[in-house]
């Protein structure tokens, strides 16, 4: 069915009920204070409940927590998905391949590592075009980074992983750049104007990284000379301040009425740093770090 007919309205009022299910700010200073099972109770009575009882009877502390989170958020992606029309699909399906990005990189720092299959494949987030089948036969298959990446042989980034197999570090960073020039060159609107911003902000990461390590790095986008960006003095607070941006114009883009999947990506975005804001307590909580230091990084 297209949404010529029945308009995107479908697609967005449900994506904006599930917006409304995110976790309120004011909760997370809850959180804060919680204990690493506590908190894996409180999740259990919100939208997470149903991977929290599924994993409940494997895992524990804060690997129970952050599998689950992973879980929900493929859960939560692909329920999207299904339900949107045609026209929204192809938005959609796009921005999720960042998730076979994520998944390929999971996969290739996996098996240089020498990590478990289970430690693998507990941290896969298979929301994209990539299946979870897929993706599990090349973790059980694969006994190096070489022969994981002959798996992908058949997909669009099978280039990119071949020539850049001697160096992962490199190789992540032109799986990036292909990923977000490709999102804004397909775009327009809002959606392209929160895909910029993102790769504005990365760019300026980049910079500082680069004159902090004296290790060069890509851009993702050409430096405009005529346009002076601030300089980044602090790596940590840049982070966080782009994250912040990023969901703050995602939840508001969710509330707009309008003829396009502006309103989902926007979702995607906050749904992205909830996840983020519960894994950071989480590592943090079982890192032993101080509620103040935690809380430093979080995004509200």
């Amino acid at each position: 069915m297209s949404e010529k007919g029945f308009g995107y309205a479908y697609t967005n009022t449900r994506v904006r009920v599930m917006k409304a299910k995110l976790i309120h700010p004011t909760e997370y200073s809850k959180l804060l204070k919680m204990s690493l099972d506590q908190i894996a109770r409180y999740l259990q009575e919100t939208e997470y409940k149903k991977e929290i009882d599924e994993l409940g009877t494997k895992f524990g502390g804060a690997d129970l927590i952050e599998y689950a989170i992973n879980k929900n958020l493929t859960n939560s992606f692909k329920k999207i998905l299904n339900f949107s029309l045609k026209d929204s699909k192809t938005t959609i399906k796009a921005f999720l391949k960042k998730y076979d990005i994520w998944n390929i990189k999971t996969i290739l720092r996996g098996k240089q590592s020498k990590e478990t299959e289970e430690e693998i494949l507990q941290n896969l987030i298979p929301a994209g075009e990539l299946n979870e089948g897929f993706l599990k036969e090349v973790v059980k298959k694969a006994n190096s980074v070489q022969e994981a990446i002959e798996f992908f042989k058949n997909t669009e980034y099978y280039e990119v992983l071949k020539s850049n197999s001697a160096n992962l570090t490199e190789l992540e960073d032109k799986l990036d750049i292909k990923y977000h020039i490709e999102r804004i060159n397909s775009s327009t609107g809002k959606i392209k104007n929160l895909y910029e911003i993102k790769a504005r902000g990365l760019d300026a990461l980049n910079t500082a990284r680069t004159k902090e390590t004296k290790i060069k790095m890509k851009r993702i986008l050409p430096e405009k000379k005529s346009v002076k960006s601030k300089p980044v003095e602090d790596l940590k607070k840049a982070r966080i301040e782009l994250r912040q941006k990023l969901s703050e114009k995602g939840r508001r883009i969710v509330n707009k009425f309008e003829r396009s999947t502006a309103p989902v990506i926007g979702y995607f975005f906050a749904k992205e740093n909830e996840v983020d804001n519960l894994r950071i307590i989480t590592r943090g909580k079982h890192s032993g770090l101080s509620q103040e230091l935690i809380e430093q990084q979080l995004v509200y």
